[in-house]
Parts: structure tokens; sequence; C-alpha cells
């Protein structure tokens, strides 16, 4: 069986339990086992794998950050930051769909899975009076957290994918600042169609009071204090989100007993399963071999640099969930096209696709956090977030892949 027969399967029977609505942490642990069985992994290497990809660093910082973003979220409700955020900003703004996609593209500044728990409360707000199911506000928070991705040099994968293919940063954001606006203009058609564009609330006659600006700096200091730390000065996620929540409790007050509550609340919660099983797939994924059999297989079949352009990044993304993965994974295979600084139309073309591609495979991923713990903030079915999803990201791939294949 070939190595993109065996992906095939494994992703497959992902998508199966999880129709089945099973629980995310549960299908990649089983999924992880799967997938090492299947690449000839020994089991007490799969299970060796399993546990030390679940308990690595990176894992645990990433529980503690999501772990601190809901104390902090909590802090914020109570205090009433999230309440101050979204009335000063509709009087601002004045149409709640825009305030609904700002503030998740604010968020979006900051490269951590957290970011979705920060904006998704105040999504969540801000859309109260608006007739959106469960399932559009989680597609509004996940999807408009992820258009900087593609053009906002500070993320990793832009970095990583600018030097691997040798391609300028300049020339990068010049490339895919189309598609960023492509992304913007189909997720908001997905999202507010039929939408009304603003609430009874909105929809007064006097404008924006120097009181609504204020209240809208203080409540959005201590989310603009995180992204702050991490992209200006390059601080430790976890250690930007912690000192904030606890400058925010000084501030607001709360009892040491209801952050006791919070904490332990966040930690029993269902994110930490969700984590391990993500993470622990990851590791086989990368022990196993799969990704790179998969190169080869293309290679020893002849696909078309089209078709390799499209689904090698895809593949990776889907898979993995990790923007670094697709940059370290695939986008070498992109380079051997003979891609490089001076590049030619239609390998500037190829490269559109291929990143293009890689960013749907993450959006669509199971593997990646963000759309787990935003479907399970608004309680929504996750199928049918997917879906929506799906359909959004369509237009992008498409314009892409028609541009490949008419250069």
């Amino acid at each position: 069986m070939s190595s993109f027969i065996k992906i095939l399967v494994v992703a497959s029977v992902i998508v199966i339990a999880l129709r089945r609505r099973i629980h995310l942490g549960i299908v990649m642990l089983g999924a992880s086992v799967l997938l090492g069985l299947m690449f000839h992994m020994k089991p007490l290497d799969i299970a060796g794998e399993m546990v030390t990809s679940a308990l690595a660093v990176d894992s645990l910082k990433l529980i503690v950050s999501l772990a601190l973003v809901m104390v902090l979220e909590n802090i914020l409700r109570e205090a009433g930051f999230l309440r101050d955020m979204t009335s000063s900003l509709s009087a601002i703004v004045r149409d709640q769909r825009l305030v609904a996609v700002l503030l998740p593209m604010f968020i979006g500044l900051l490269p951590s899975a957290g970011g979705a728990l920060f904006s998704a409360p105040l999504v969540g707000e801000i859309t109260t009076d608006l007739p959106l199911s469960a399932e559009k506000k989680s597609f509004i928070n996940y999807w408009f957290r992820h258009p900087m991705e593609l053009i906002i040099p500070i993320y990793p994968v832009i970095i990583m994918t600018s030097q691997i293919l040798g391609l300028p940063m300049w020339r990068y954001v010049t490339l895919m600042f189309p598609f960023f606006l492509i992304v913007l203009i189909s997720g908001a058609v997905v999202a507010f169609r039929r939408c009304p564009s603003t609430s009874l609330q909105v929809q007064e006659s006097r404008g924006p009071t120097v009181s609504d600006w204020i209240s809208m700096i203080k409540s959005l200091a201590p989310i603009t204090a995180v992204v702050i730390a991490v992209v200006a000065f390059k601080a430790d996620v976890s250690i930007a989100i912690g000192t904030v929540t606890f400058l925010s409790a000084l501030y607001s007050r709360v009892p040491a007993k209801r952050l006791v509550e919070y904490l332990r609340k966040a930690v029993t919660g269902s994110i930490i399963p969700i984590i391990f099983g993500v993470m622990a797939f990851k590791g086989v994924l990368e022990s196993s071999g799969a990704i790179q059999c998969l190169s080869e297989s293309f290679e020893m079949f002849g696909v078309s640099e089209v078709v390799v352009a499209f689904a090698m990044p895809f593949l990776v993304g889907l898979l993995t969930g990790q923007g670094s993965a697709i940059a370290g994974i695939a986008m070498p295979v992109i380079a051997s096209f003979g891609v490089s600084g001076g590049l030619a139309g239609t390998n500037l073309r190829l490269i559109a696709l291929a990143i293009i591609s890689g960013h749907t495979g993450l959006m669509l991923s199971p593997a990646h956090i963000c759309f787990p713990i935003t479907v399970g903030h608004f309680k929504a079915d996750l199928g049918k977030a997917w879906q929506l999803t799906a359909i959004a990201s369509s237009a992008g791939v498409l314009v892409a892949f028609i541009l490949a294949v008419i250069a």
C-alpha cells in the first residue's frame, strides 16, 4: 500500500470518528496508533513517542497558556471588561459584524493557540443580538483569527517559508495580499449571509463620545498588553499571559478563592486531553516518516508540479495542523522545482498555490488546536463548523489553482 493511501486511510478514520462526535483527544490518540502501525512502527515505539510528545515542554507550555487564558477570560468577564469592550466598540464602529471580524483579527497578531480563546468570548459578546448560530459564531472567531498568517511577517511559518523558497519578504507579502483579501471576503460571505448589519441597540443617532473611546482603550488594555509583549518584546506567550492575568486579578480585586476555582475549571476541562492527543499524533507523524514517504511517492509516480504544489502543503497542513510543519516539510519540495529569488511568473503562481493550499489544510485540520477550542467554547457542532470552514476555504484555493494551471 502506498504512503499516500495509508495517509488517506488515517485521515478518513479521523473524519469519520469526528462525525460520530467522538472526543477529539481520543480520536487523535487512536489515529496516532493507527498511523504508527501502518508505517511499521513497533507498538512500544509508538507508545513511547506518544508519551514523549504529549509531555514535551512545548505541549506543557501550551497547556499552561490555555489554562491562564481561561482564567483571564473569567476575570475580564466578571470585572466587566468584556461588556465595556463590546459596548464601546459598537458605539464607535457601529456595525456589529465588522466588530466581530476585527476582534479576532486583532488577536490574530498573537502567534499562539491561546489567542482563539482570547477572542472567542469577545465574539460571543458582540454577536449576542445577531441571528447567528453557534456554528457561525465559531466560524467567525476561528476564520478571522487566521488571515494575518498570510501577510504579517511575525509568524514563524512566513519567515521559514520565505527563507526556504528564497523569496524576499516584500515579494512574499505582495504575492499573498490578494489571497488575504479573498480570505476576508469569502469568510464574510459565509458568516454574514442573510445577517442584518446592526442590532437595535446599535442603531442610535449619537456618535461615539470621549467616554466610549476611553472605555474601549481601558477594556482592550489587558489583551493589548499581551499582544505588545509577545510581538514587540518577543516575550514568551505563557509568561505574558500569566503576568497580565495576575495584574488583572489585582486590579479587579478578585479573591484568591475565586482564582483557584477558575484555575480548577480550566485544568479539569476538555482542552488538556485534546492537546495531549494532538501532540501525540504530531510526534508519531514525525517519527514514522509518513510525510517524507508521501513526498517520495509523488516523485515516484511523476505527479505534475501543479498537483504537488497543491497536494503536498495541503496534506501536511491537514495532518499536522502546524504552520511550521508546512514550511519545514512541504516547502522544500516546492523549492526543488527550481524556485529561487529570481522567479518567473509561473513559479510565483505555484508558490501562491502552495502557500494558500497549506493554509487551507491548516484551517481544515482537526489537529489545529484553535478549531476544537473555539467550537468547544461556543458548544457548536464540530462537523457543521468544519463545513462552513471548507466552503470559505475553497475560494482562495480555486483562484490559485486556476492561475497556476493557465500560466
